[in-house]
């Protein structure tokens, strides 16, 4: 078990550093975690309007980077770039990209939330990816914290890795994970695209959400 110590630029309306503290333990790389039918007149529950946490989900809008994202490159060892090379839609997407394999470090997209949490409820989160992988590949993840930024070891946390492998060459395909009946402590929620360890090649994330 060996500890990871990071330090991120985000950059939403202004400028600031966040440092995460990373186990390996349990994150494997961050961390030690009926309806029937309806009358005519009645919404079914599949048709429902889902609220959406996530801004810019289709990372269409920025600058140097897109608005409301933030990104770690792995100690510079890992390209992240926001690019228009490859998009679901409509023109551009959030790129991770590495020719040499890196065993001890990793890179990551993330974007957090820190306003009206949907405690007692479940979330998901859904991605768009398209990649040319070899290695161990790339996972989602979601975390929850019991304060507004990321700090420290998560107090909730659902990922893909170790159960849902993504990697090998693959078109636009739609990947979920869910994070099940959020904590009333929980005030800030936070999720990654996270590109691992032992991984070369490139992935393009996009339309990403976070529903409930």
């Amino acid at each position: 078990m060996f500890s990871l110590l990071i330090r991120v630029r985000i950059t939403l309306k202004r400028d600031f550093m966040k440092t995460i503290k990373i186990s390996t333990a349990a994150l494997l790389i961050f961390m030690t975690i009926p309806f029937g039918s309806c009358k005519k007149d009645e919404v079914k529950l599949s048709e429902a309007k889902l609220t959406d946490l996530i801004l810019n989900g289709n990372a269409e809008t920025g600058s140097t980077i897109p608005n409301n994202w933030w990104n770690s490159t792995g100690q510079g060892k890992y390209n992240v770039t926001w690019t228009d090379e490859e998009s679901f839609s409509p023109t551009k997407s959030l790129k991770i990209s590495a020719q040499t394999t890196e065993s001890s470090t990793f890179a990551f997209w993330a974007q957090t939330f820190d306003g009206n949490i949907p405690d007692g409820k479940s979330i998901t989160l859904k991605v768009k990816i398209k990649g040319n992988l070899k290695g161990t590949g790339v996972s989602i993840a979601i975390r929850g914290d019991d304060a507004t930024s990321v700090n420290g070891y998560a107090k909730q946390f659902s990922t893909t890795q170790g159960t849902s492998p993504i990697s090998g060459i693959f078109d636009w395909t739609d990947y979920s994970i869910k994070l099940n009946t959020i904590d009333p402590s929980i005030q800030s929620l936070t999720i990654y695209l996270i590109y691992l360890p032992d991984t070369t090649g490139n992935v393009y994330f996009d339309n990403v959400s976070l529903t409930y």
